[in-house]
């Protein structure tokens, strides 16, 4: 006894600092500082290292926390120490395998917290409507005792008439509380479900880029199959789990006292019977896990066709992705076959078990009757009760599996809604509101936390000051873009750092940071809407005049000429590429952006749509008033810019004027731009060789004349 008392109220220090050392570790942080302070134990066995206080040097979200150092040893394992009481008593392979699992379930019974009025309230109907209903069996076996004496007696003298009327009443009042529960239950359920996917939509949002990108499909499926799940595990669920409790603990009492010896009986069914719940239980929330996680990976591949159904069926590439998601329908199918065949064995053997209940209750009981030790009904209400009961134990089986499978999707979930973005959000210093002075990437080391070991960017430095316009040039995947990522703070270098007037930009907010960059992406994208709207995207404040402004600035002429202006509803795909870009430009503008970063503007356009959104770039230009970072192949876009730098290798390895660049016979901007310089030498020497054609026909009209007599007189001879 003094051993099991030790152990029971041993704390476990070292399962604290184990799991917290593990979160630390998966946790992507700038100042990570862990102090853990365990304090005020009485029980034995504890040293007096009891505090310990573990520092991590600074890291970026890119990179992983350091290893942490082995916590001390203790002389009672981790996995003692973490179990309760109760698991000491009851088989291990019963024990819950994931350590999670209880505090999921604690987690999706607080959801129920807002509701707590309307649940309460239909968890009081229920009891009425529960009442009502074991009433039932007992009522039928006094009825058959009446009609099968001579001498009938109604109890406290009523006619048959008025006991009638109040066993109406009885019922009418045991089925309209359960209409009552139904409905609040339900509208509590839905209630719950939408505030679930509200906090687990802003949760997704608020995460670093990478995570939502590696695994769209699945938050998706988290956001509308599982917080479905965990919803109804918390109502109608857990309201079928009471009534299952109130039927089976009521009906075994009724039992007891109508007949002990037959109760006992029945009872000799039960515990195989909850061993069975209890093994079926677990299987089915591990296949739940599995379910969900299949299912994720499912609606990936439908959403990354039906996104890109127009390079799906311009390839004829329908059968490859038909065949794509076929496999994990089979893959879906396979895991639902297994519960199918689970829940069919249990089901199946419950029911038999229950059958040969009966039949044993039947047979005994009528001996009972021959006897005279119970009456005809007597045994018809127990036999009564024990399908209630019956009904009652796989009611609460199904509960029990349910709220496995609600734990399995709780998980997930809650994965989503406790996970520590990698880049805090809205967390930091304000910027300065006044214009800054210079941007500096400083020895900037970068790669994709998907591509570990292939560094993008080596060594980087880059200076940008207040009012410049700088391109960057490359080779296509030579990093261009990820100068903008990391710039809007997408990501963050492994190694180096990206100052704003000698401040790290990590230590800003990262709303406070973004909303004075403006972005022009190469595809930019459109929102269901009005072009108002799209327009005023992030910027909800922004009056009509402001957004007209804007779109003037940007060039965005055509909205005037459509049928409703600037109230024309559109969609993703409803306009042209040239017109997309010049919305992105007017959407950008209205931030009044000190920085704007363009990111091939104008790769995919035209020459007409090309020389439009040039010419709203133009006038950003010439007002000097916003920083430009260009990133851009367009030999038209480049010329623009006040410095050039040319990006090879993950480093600036030249930087200049246009004029600069082009000037150097050895330039590797010339290589790089060489096919566009020679097309453009070219369409100048025939520009030029055509004005010279025609300053020499103004020059000598005479000549012209007699050129033009000549060929009338040769067509008057020919004719």
């Amino acid at each position: 006894m003094l051993s099991l008392w030790a152990r029971s109220c041993q704390r476990p220090p070292v399962h604290a600092f184990s799991k917290g050392f593990k979160l630390l570790g998966n946790t992507r942080k700038y100042h990570v500082e862990v102090a853990f302070n365990i304090r005020n134990h009485q029980c034995r066995g504890l040293s007096s290292s009891t505090l310990v206080r573990w520092s991590a040097r600074r890291f970026n979200s890119t990179q992983s926390a350091p290893p942490p150092s082995p916590p001390p040893t203790s002389p009672i394992s981790n996995s003692a120490a973490k179990r309760s009481l109760l698991s000491r008593f009851i088989p291990s392979s019963l024990a819950p395998k994931d350590p999670n699992s209880t505090s999921s379930f604690a987690k999706i019974m607080s959801l129920a917290k807002p509701e707590w009025k309307p649940l309460t309230i239909a968890i009081g109907l229920l009891l009425v409507s529960s009442t009502v209903s074991m009433s039932v069996p007992f009522t039928i076996g006094k009825l058959i005792d009446f009609f099968s004496t001579t001498n009938p007696q109604i109890p406290f003298g009523l006619s048959v008439w008025q006991a009638s009327g109040g066993l109406m009443l009885l019922f009418t009042l045991g089925a309209t509380a359960n209409a009552g529960r139904a409905i609040l239950m339900r509208l509590s359920g839905q209630r719950i479900v939408g505030r679930l996917r509200e906090r687990t939509y802003s949760a997704a949002l608020r995460q670093e880029v990478e995570f939502v990108e590696r695994g769209e499909g699945d938050v998706l499926s988290r956001l509308t199959t599982d917080t479905s799940i965990v919803g109804e595990s918390v109502t109608q669920n857990l309201s079928d789990g009471l009534r299952a409790i109130v039927m089976s603990t009521v009906g075994l009492g009724a039992m007891f006292y109508v007949s002990p010896k037959l109760t006992m009986l029945m009872l000799a069914v039960v515990p195989p019977v909850s061993l069975g719940a209890v093994f079926y239980g677990r299987y089915l929330k591990q296949l739940s896990n599995k379910t969900q996680e299949a299912m994720g990976e499912m609606t990936k591949i439908a959403s990354e066709s039906l996104t890109a159904l127009r390079t799906v069926q311009s390839y004829n590439a329908i059968p490859q992705e038909e065949e794509k998601f076929h496999q994990k329908i089979l893959k879906v199918l396979a895991l639902a076959r297994k519960e199918a065949i689970a829940s069919g064995i249990f089901f199946g053997s419950t029911g038999w078990s229950g059958n040969i209940t009966l039949l044993a209750l039947l047979s005994y009981g009528g001996t009972l009757v021959s006897h005279g030790d119970i009456s005809m009904g007597d045994l018809t209400s127990l036999l009564l009760y024990t399908v209630y009961v019956g009904s009652g134990l796989q009611m609460l089986t199904t509960f029990f599996s349910s709220i496995m499978r609600g734990i399995g999707a709780g998980m997930r979930v809650f994965e989503v809604l406790d996970r520590t973005p990698a880049i805090p959000y809205g967390k930091g210093e304000e910027v300065p509101q006044n214009q800054f002075e210079t941007i500096k990437f400083e020895r900037v080391h970068f790669e994709y936390p998907s591509r570990r070991g292939i560094e993008i960017l080596k060594d980087f430095n880059l200076e940008l000051t207040a009012g410049e316009s700088v391109a960057i040039v490359g080779e296509s995947g030579g990093g261009k873009s990820s100068v903008h990522s990391l710039l809007l703070r997408y990501y963050d270098p492994i190694q180096g750092k990206i100052t704003c007037d000698g401040k790290d930009i990590r230590d800003f907010s990262t709303v406070s940071w973004r909303s004075i960059i403006g972005v022009v992406p190469q595809d930019p994208v459109l929102f269901t809407g009005t072009i108002a709207s799209n327009i005023a995207f992030g910027n909800p404040n922004a009056t009509r005049e402001d957004i007209e402004h804007a779109a003037r600035e940007a060039n965005c002429e055509f909205v005037w000429g459509m049928p409703n202006g600037f109230d024309t509803e559109i969609g993703r795909l409803s306009l042209s590429g040239g017109q997309r870009q010049r919305l992105a430009i007017a959407r950008a503008l209205l931030k009044k952006p000190v920085i704007l970063a363009l990111d091939e503007a104008t790769s995919s356009l035209d020459a007409t749509s090309e020389r439009r959104v040039n010419d709203a770039v133009d006038k950003i230009l010439r007002s000097r008033q916003t920083t430009v970072l260009f990133v851009a192949h367009r030999l038209s876009t480049i010329a623009r810019a006040e410095r050039i730098v040319v990006l090879e290798g993950g480093r600036i390895t030249e930087s200049g004027t246009y004029r600069e660049l082009v000037g150097r016979k050895d330039s590797r901007f010339r290589v790089l731009m060489a096919a566009q310089l020679n097309a453009a030498a070219g369409e100048k020497l025939y520009l030029g060789e055509e004005v010279e054609s025609e300053q020499e026909d103004e020059a000598d009209p005479e000549n012209t004349e007699e050129e033009g007599d000549e060929s009338e007189r040769t067509r008057q001879t020919s004719s």
